[in-house]
């Protein structure tokens, strides 16, 4: 019988959708548990490249956290 866990988790992975878009600046894919700062144009950049911005330019819109998944973890009673 064929191994069918290999092409179904590939499959899956594959239809992930990033969370967040990668900075608008260096172009990294932020990690879990790191902040995007979206700025007045809509442009987003991650923790390093805003803060290496000049004080006067530093005004984020809004600045979230990137989650470790597009969905939330489910939380089920510990087994008896």
């Amino acid at each position: 019988m064929p191994d069918l866990a290999t092409p179904m988790l590939h499959r899956s992975i594959g239809a992930l959708k990033p969370a967040t878009t990668d900075c608008g600046n260096c172009r990294r894919v932020p990690l879990p548990g790191e902040r995007m700062h979206e700025l007045e144009k809509g442009r987003l950049l991650c923790d390093l490249c805003f803060g290496a911005l000049p004080d006067e330019q530093r005004h984020a819109v809004e600045s979230r956290r990137v989650g470790a998944s597009e969905r939330r973890l489910a939380v089920a009673p510990k087994a008896a």
